[in-house]
């Protein structure tokens, strides 16, 4: 397979990952990010908004005008949100209401 094939695999199967996980997860349910997410614009240096290892509660999910999948969480800052995309996502928990409703982790 090419280079150029492979990347399209890959492109693929992530566009499907972020389908599912748009279809799966709900407001009230709970996020694992991979990686620190920062933001440098706030004048008060770099604040981080998103920490690995720490659950986020889900309070939206949209799409962009382009149709991408967004979800709005919380953050590290008390009463300020974050959008975050599925890629960003490495794990989740569903709310207790819907344990028994989620499928993939």
């Amino acid at each position: 397979m090419a280079d150029d094939q492979v990347g399209a695999v890959v492109i693929a199967e992530e566009q499907l990952r972020a389908e599912l996980l748009w279809q799966e997860l709900q407001p009230g349910d709970e996020v694992l990010v991979e990686f620190v997410l920062v933001d440098g614009s706030t004048g008060e240096g770099v604040v981080e908004l998103l920490s690995p290892g720490r659950g986020y509660l889900i309070l939206d999910k949209r799409l962009s005008d382009s149709q991408v999948p967004q979800f709005i969480t919380e953050s590290n800052i008390p009463n300020r949100s974050v959008v975050v995309f599925p890629h960003c996502i490495c794990s989740y928990r569903c709310s207790n209401r819907r344990a028994d409703e989620c499928t993939i982790n």
